[in-house]
């Protein structure tokens, strides 16, 4: 909710604000985690994305934040944590970007 704000385009009321690349990240482990949370022993590296999906169309989220956390949530299901992580820390959070 800390990055929604009220609309310029008509018709709409309230939008999504693009959100820092760190903060995208920490939404996606919160994904993990609250998935691993209330899932336990039934959690796979798919459970996040496939909470999302239930959902997904009901968030004011910006398009580029979509698309980052998508990205993620797709490669934990498709690769497994090891290589997400990876790719966050050498892509992602990587110092200078």
């Amino acid at each position: 909710e800390y990055w929604i704000d009220y609309s310029m385009i008509p018709g709409e009321t309230m939008t999504g604000m693009r959100m820092p690349k760190k903060y995208v990240v920490e939404m996606f482990l919160d994904r993990i985690a609250a998935s691993r949370t209330y899932m336990r022993e039934k959690y796979t590296d798919r459970s996040p994305l496939e909470y999302y999906k239930g959902g997904a169309d009901k968030m004011v989220i910006h398009p580029q934040t979509r698309a980052m956390l998508e990205k993620l949530l797709i490669m934990l299901a498709e690769e497994g944590e090891a290589v997400v992580f990876d790719y966050i820390r050498k892509e992602i959070l990587k110092k200078g970007r």
